[in-house]
């Protein structure tokens, strides 16, 4: 069934980082076209908003996964699951989903900075380097590659980490041996974003997913 006038009118009354998306994938126009659109990602909405709002130390909100002034042992982290998600982490993830072009980071030097100026809130490591959460990991091996950094280790991290049925569980840190649904499917995505960069050349890393 073909989409509705009225719902397509209100797609492409959209942000462009929806609309170019709606006019390659529903309406299937000229590339010039859509490209066009997602090049203003750059300058307009939600892109432009959140490239205004990079540290100068290439983070957002002066942190990695947390903002810099988060209180962990405030109300806001009490409640389940709850923060601002407004850090370097988020930023990066809704950025390159939106379609912004890399290269507008790679301008920025964001990989290099985040490398001399960002740590996990966890034990303080590189922000290249990954943490212990496999959610986490998937989302940094998926912004590395797309600004052109280096993850192989952290790619390989997986397959040191995949359970015995197969998947993965962010919770393994603390015991858990059965995969969550979730925490797989973020680290496919991170592991195909790995094998699409790097042509699959690295045979390990493509068997740890066809386990």
């Amino acid at each position: 069934m073909a989409p509705r006038t009225d719902l397509l009118a209100w797609l492409l009354d959209s942000d462009p980082a929806i609309r170019w998306q709606v006019e390659r994938d529903l309406l299937n126009e000229a590339p010039t076209v859509w490209a066009a659109t997602r090049a203003s990602i750059t300058t307009k909405g939600f892109g432009a908003r959140l490239l205004s709002l990079q540290d100068r130390d290439g983070q957002w909100a002066g942190g990695a996964f947390f903002p810099a002034e988060f209180d962990f042992a405030g109300p806001e982290a009490a409640e389940q699951g709850s923060q601002p998600w407004t850090a370097t982490t988020w930023t990066l993830n809704s950025l390159r989903e939106w379609g912004l072009d890399a290269s507008v980071l790679r301008e920025r030097r964001t990989a290099e900075l985040l490398a001399e100026n960002c740590r996990w809130e966890y034990e303080g490591r590189p922000y290249w380097d990954g943490e212990v959460d496999c959610c986490i990991n998937a989302w940094t091996v998926a912004n590395g590659v797309w600004l052109d950094m280096r993850v192989d280790e952290l790619a390989d991290w997986f397959v040191q980490h995949q359970l015995p049925d197969g998947g993965w569980n962010c919770e393994w840190i603390e015991g858990s041996t059965r995969s969550s649904f979730h925490s797989t499917l973020n680290s496919l995505k991170g592991l195909l974003a790995y094998e699409i960069a790097t042509g699959g050349n690295k045979g390990d890393v493509r068997g740890s997913t066809i386990r």
